[in-house]
C-alpha cells in the first residue's frame, strides 16, 4: 500500500517555514541549521511532487500550491500539537515529588505506599530520599517531610508523627544479655548513624545519665542500616518511636527503659505556601495525614494555626 502521509517532522518544518517564509527564521525557531530545513522542505516536495516555496537569492515564498497546502495542514498541526500539550499535562498532573529523610523513606513510607496506590492506581510518586534541607520556594518538589522545627520558609506546613527517644534491642539480646544499673546492655555494641549520632547523648542528658564507661560504639550511614543490626541482636539503639514502634509491637524490638524522651526536633510536612495543591497532591498528602494519625488538612490549607 502506497504511503498516502509526508513525514510528520518535514510537516513540522514546512509548518514554521510557512508561517516566516524564512528558512533562517524557521532554522532558529527549530533549532536546527538552514540547510535541514531546506532538506526537509525539498523531501517534501519531492514526495507530494508539487513546489511548496519559490527560491529568490533574498529567500523563499510560497507557491499558490504552497498557500492552499498550508491553510489546510497548519491548523490538524496545530491540533495535534495541543492534544499532545494536553495529554502530557494531564500525566504530569499524576506525579507527585516527595522529598523525605532517608530514614522515613525506608522505615515508615516504604512499608505504606502500596496502600496509596491501591488507591490511586495511575498516580506517579517520586520520592527522594535526602537529608539535604530543599529550599521549597526554589525546588520542583511538591511535598516535603521533614525532621526539624518551624518556621519553614515559604511552607505551609503541620506536625504528622510525634517522635520520642528510647533505647531498644532485640528480644534475643535482652533474654541473654547483662544489664548495668541504667538498664543498659553490658559490653554490647551501640548502634548510631551519621545522621543521628546524638541521640544516645539526648536521652542519657534526660536522664541524667553518662555513657557507661567502655562503651562500644558502631556507627551506619543509615538509621535503617542500624535498626536491621539490632534486629539481628548485634547490639542496640536509641529509637525513635516514630520509626520502630510498630516492630517493638509486634515484638521484634524491646524497649529497654520505660522513660521516653520528645525528641528535639520532629516530622513535618510540607508544600508551598499560597499554591493550590494539584488534586492528586492534595490526596496524597491527605492520605499522608491519615496514615500518621493526623489531622486532615482541610481545603489543602497546611498552615499552623
Amino acid at each position: 500500500m502506497p504511503r498516502e502521509l509526508p513525514n510528520l517532522d518535514w510537516l513540522r518544518v514546512f509548518a514554521s517555514t510557512a508561517a516566516t517564509e524564512s528558512f533562517a527564521l524557521a532554522a532558529l525557531e527549530l533549532s536546527v541549521t538552514p540547510g535541514a530545513v531546506s532538506q526537509r522542505i525539498k523531501a517534501l516536495e519531492a514526495f507530494l511532487d508539487v513546489e511548496l516555496f519559490q527560491r529568490y537569492a533574498q529567500g523563499v515564498r510560497l507557491t499558490e500550491a504552497g498557500k492552499r497546502y498550508a491553510q489546510s495542514v497548519l491548523p490538524p498541526l496545530e491540533q495535534l500539537t495541543q492534544a499532545t500539550r494536553d495529554l502530557m499535562s494531564i500525566e504530569a498532573s499524576k506525579s507527585i515529588r516527595l522529598t523525605i529523610l532517608p530514614a522515613l523513606a525506608q522505615l515508615w513510607l516504604g512499608p505504606r505506599i502500596d496502600e496509596f496506590h491501591r488507591g490511586n492506581a495511575s498516580a506517579t510518586v517520586e520520592i527522594w530520599a535526602d537529608p539535604a534541607i530543599v529550599d521549597m520556594r526554589a525546588a520542583n518538589f511538591d511535598v516535603a517531610i521533614r525532621y526539624s522545627q518551624p518556621p519553614f520558609a515559604g511552607c505551609d506546613y503541620r506536625p504528622i508523627l510525634v517522635d520520642e527517644l528510647v533505647p531498644v534491642a532485640s528480644p534475643d539480646l535482652v533474654a541473654k544479655a547483662e544489664f548495668d544499673k541504667q538498664g543498659l546492655p553490658v559490653g554490647v555494641p551501640l548502634m548510631l548513624d551519621t545522621y543521628w549520632a546524638n541521640d544516645f547523648d539526648e536521652w542519657l542528658r534526660h536522664m541524667g545519665q553518662r555513657r557507661p564507661a567502655g562503651l562500644i560504639t558502631q556507627t551506619f550511614s543509615l538509621y535503617s542500616m542500624a535498626v536491621e543490626a539490632v534486629v539481628k541482636g548485634r547490639g542496640f539503639l536509641v529509637g525513635h518511636t516514630s520509626l520502630v514502634s510498630e516492630l517493638i509491637a509486634n515484638g521484634n524490638l524491646v524497649a529497654l527503659s520505660d522513660r521516653r524522651v520528645t525528641a528535639p526536633n520532629q516530622f513535618y510536612l510540607l508544600t508551598r505556601a499560597g499554591l493550590p495543591l494539584p488534586p492528586i497532591v492534595a490526596a496524597f498528602v491527605d492520605w499522608i495525614l491519615l496514615e500518621a494519625g493526623a489531622p486532615k488538612a482541610a481545603g489543602g490549607d497546611m498552615s499552623e494555626s
